[in-house]
């Protein structure tokens, strides 16, 4: 990976946090809807970069990041939801909110 032109895939979880979440006490979010979302906002913020594991890589950052979820298949996120502007499609959401492009191999 060319460190000096890729972005750590944390940064993007954080993009991604920081446009399309809400965070804090009593929100919650089941992981394959958290994940939809996310995965559309990589295909913008990557140009659809292909990731070999990006739903494995997207949980255990948001692990590190201090989210909690439940045991299962599709677990559910603890502090964490969507944002009203997160339900629109992202392609709408970026128009007023701009997402930083990034290359990730």
């Amino acid at each position: 990976m060319n460190v000096g032109a890729q972005q750590p895939f944390e940064q993007i979880v954080d993009q991604f946090i920081e446009l399309y979440c809400e965070t804090g006490p009593g929100l919650s979010i089941q992981d394959d809807r958290l994940f939809q979302k996310f995965r559309e906002f990589w295909k913008l913020a990557t140009g659809n970069a292909n990731h070999p594991a990006l739903l494995g890589q997207f949980r255990v950052t948001l692990t590190q990041l201090g989210y909690r979820s439940s045991e299962g298949k599709w677990p559910l996120w603890y502090g964490i939801t969507l944002r009203e502007l997160g339900l629109r499609p992202l392609s709408q959401a970026i128009q007023t909110q701009p997402v930083r492009l990034y290359t990730y191999q």
